[in-house]
């Protein structure tokens, strides 16, 4: 990961002030990659399972940069530190005083880098607004992230993350949102947690962290909070109250009173998404006519549900991630939609189950077994589960080779076929495409 500074000059000052033992007369940016670092950049070295960037701060010297260290050494081109996240930190805190920029902060189990991405690009034309890079929104990604953003920004979107309990508190710490919205809270990633609860309660500190003054948006058909003490104000929202789906020949739209927000056929499927970027948008007097011409400019991150089309087929590249929740949603879109061909599933994986793995991929064979999919085509060690427990009445064949399953999707895809990919990251499903088509 390496991030540009924008505010170069102002960003120099305060670090000088912060780090008055070495003077530096510019900082063009901040590396955590060695394999990334440019002339003036701030290098730092982070201890990974597999690697210690420790190793590479010669190499990163040589380049032109200034790093941080964990262990002592008396070049002048090294700032000794006893934690470089701690001083990651600090950084950050510092630059987040020095910005006007108002926090939106965005967690949830599904959805909520498209939610950060839909609500950049429609804020973006009317303010000055800055996201978190990528899915950065770890304890060491979050606040480099951060530090890509302009000082005199309107807004900046940023994505919390959690792998482990208290983490966004953690995040929050750091920086705490002005406005806050959480997607969803399932039991995705509940590995390293001991139960729902304590996952709940994880994501739920972005609403309690929240500014005072700021406001908490809340989609009550994927968040309870009523046993849920809340500081700031909350502006509450719903699909079952007031807005509908429309759905019709020539256009899907969202209906919210007398307003009509056209939805596009490749977004018909995060409406929720839709709502909330809508409900928050609003509050921030952008006109609902910007709204629509944004929604409908609109495209999905690479791997998170995007469709590509090659030749007579579609494909829907759902490979960036997988849990017991997003599968189900995945396969709700596929059900609802209408083709003259097959439709194929490419299955792999759903990782960080913990216990229950197992039965959750058992659970995804029943869902298959009521839906409209015709082929369904599993890869890993647990997706072996959901190829055991589907009937005959479905084309099903689980593979432990890529290429093997490459080879046999080019001999069963025809001519108007559709193809869906949903897997865990760890799976990485989209070189099978990627070499395929």
């Amino acid at each position: 990961m390496r991030i540009e500074i924008k505010n170069k000059k102002k960003f120099t000052t305060m670090f000088n002030k912060m780090y008055n033992n070495i003077a530096i007369e510019t900082i063009n940016g901040i590396a955590i990659d060695s394999r990334k670092v440019m002339p003036n950049d701030i290098f730092f070295p982070i201890k990974g399972k597999n690697y210690d960037g420790h190793d590479f701060i010669n190499n990163a010297i040589s380049i032109g940069a200034i790093c941080f260290s964990e262990k002592k050494t008396n070049t002048n081109k090294i700032i000794y530190t006893k934690s470089i996240i701690k001083e990651i930190n600090s950084i950050c805190k510092k630059w987040k005083k020095l910005s006007k920029a108002k926090i939106i902060g965005i967690t949830g189990s599904n959805g909520k880098t498209t939610t950060k991405d839909l609500l950049h690009h429609i804020f973006k034309n009317k303010y000055s607004t800055s996201k978190t890079i990528g899915n950065f929104n770890s304890l060491i990604g979050f606040p480099i992230s951060f530090l890509s953003t302009g000082l005199n920004d309107d807004f900046c979107i940023l994505e919390y993350g959690a792998s482990k309990p208290h983490e966004i508190k953690d995040l929050c710490e750091i920086i705490n949102p002005d406005y806050s919205f959480i997607t969803n809270i399932s039991e995705a990633h509940i590995e390293n947690f001991k139960s729902f609860k304590e996952l709940f309660n994880t994501k739920i500190d972005l609403y309690k962290y929240t500014s005072d003054n700021g406001i908490c948006f809340i989609n009550t058909d994927n968040i309870s909070i009523d046993k849920v003490k809340l500081k700031s104000n909350t502006i509450i929202f719903s699909l079952k109250n007031k807005p509908s789906i429309v759905f019709s020949k020539n256009k899907n739209y969202l209906k919210i009173n007398d307003i009509h927000i056209h939805i596009p056929n490749h977004l018909i499927h995060i409406v929720d998404n839709i709502l909330a970027a809508y409900i928050i948008s609003k509050k921030f007097k952008i006109n609902s006519k910007d709204i629509n011409k944004s929604i409908e400019s609109f495209n999905l991150p690479n791997g998170r549900g995007n469709i590509i089309n090659f030749s007579n087929h579609n494909l829907i590249d759902d490979s960036y991630n997988a849990n017991p929740s997003s599968v189900r949603l995945a396969i709700n879109r596929i059900n609802n939609i209408n083709i003259k061909g097959k439709k194929i599933l490419i299955l792999g994986d759903m990782l960080e189950l913990g216990k229950d793995s197992i039965g959750e991929h058992k659970k995804i064979a029943s869902e298959i077994r009521k839906s409209t999919i015709d082929v369904i085509l599993t890869y890993g060690k647990l997706s072996k589960h959901i190829n055991k427990n589907i009937t005959q009445s479905k084309y099903s064949k689980h593979y432990t080779s890529k290429d093997k399953l490459r080879i046999d999707l080019n001999n069963i895809t025809c001519e108007n076929d559709l193809i869906y990919i949903k897997g865990s990251r760890g799976m990485q499903l989209e070189k099978i495409y990627l070499n395929t088509l």
